[in-house]
């Protein structure tokens, strides 16, 4: 469940606090979902439905009252055509 994931994440999410420097993340979806909503304050019971697009870069911002969002979709895909479009 959600609720375990984020369980497990707690250790992580308190190092991401700590840094003062940008970090990457490549995760699961679900990871991806769980750091979004901790972040951006999304509550618990929506964490399933966020859509997190593949093949994006998804930049948050944490700051003092919000925490910007940004998005850069690296390729688009096909159902059509799995392989990356160019």
């Amino acid at each position: 469940s959600y609720q375990d994931v984020i369980g497990r994440l707690r250790p992580i999410i308190i190092e991401l606090e700590r840094q003062r420097r940008s970090i990457l993340v490549i995760s699961h979806s679900a990871v991806q979902r769980c750091l979004y909503a901790y972040f951006t304050g999304t509550p618990m019971e929506d964490i399933p439905y966020l859509n997190m697009d593949m093949h994006t870069v998804v930049e948050l911002r944490p700051g003092a009252f919000d925490c910007q969002v940004r998005s850069e979709k690296l390729w688009d895909t096909s159902p059509e055509c799995p392989t990356p479009l160019r």
